[in-house]
């Protein structure tokens, strides 16, 4: 399912970024500093449906939250990971202000789940950092969230509301429908 960011721009204006699927389509999104940073910039992230990221059970999931459940929306934190090859722009991704992150573990196959982790802790980090991190990807005029520590694997939503966010390989979509 597909995803829509704003990004408050470094001016303070708005950027939008649209996620198709594994595909992340970014217009005019600012590419982080290698320097670091007092706070993680934060995000807000919708599919397309305008669901929105909310903490159930100690994971991220997508849900359509209106009135008082609007408020249990969490923005995305991110910092850069000045170790890895700039090129390939790696953010490392959490949530809560920044005091959580989002991991993809460390067993033999990726799994997506939080860990109490700073990530301003984790911009001085090498090894430990690698697997909070995600590479922001370019092809054509999309842009895609691949894990550092598992190439190969993107950040993905469900089509189904109140689904965990997960990581799947290219060209697999067992999340949809």
């Amino acid at each position: 399912m597909g995803l829509l960011v704003c990004f408050p721009d470094v001016g303070g204006g708005n950027v939008s970024v649209t996620l198709h699927d594994n595909n992340l389509e970014i217009v005019n999104l600012p590419t982080p500093g290698l320097r670091p940073t007092k706070q993680p910039f934060h995000y807000q992230i919708r599919d397309t449906s305008h669901k929105a990221f909310y903490l159930r059970d100690n994971s991220l999931a997508a849900a359509n939250l209106q009135g008082e459940n609007a408020s249990q929306e969490e923005k995305v934190s991110v910092v850069p990971n000045r170790r890895l090859e700039r090129k390939r722009c790696p953010l490392i991704l959490g949530i809560k202000g920044g005091s959580q992150g989002l991991s993809c573990g460390t067993a033999e196959q990726p799994r997506l789940q939080l860990e109490d982790m700073h990530l301003i802790e984790l911009f001085y980090k090498d090894e430990e950092a690698k697997r909070f991190t995600f590479f922001k990807t370019y092809n054509g005029s999309t842009h895609r969230f691949e894990a550092a520590a598992y190439p190969g694997w993107f950040l993905c939503t469900s089509a189904q509301d109140n689904d965990p966010l997960a990581l799947d390989p290219p060209g697999l979509h067992p999340r949809r429908g």
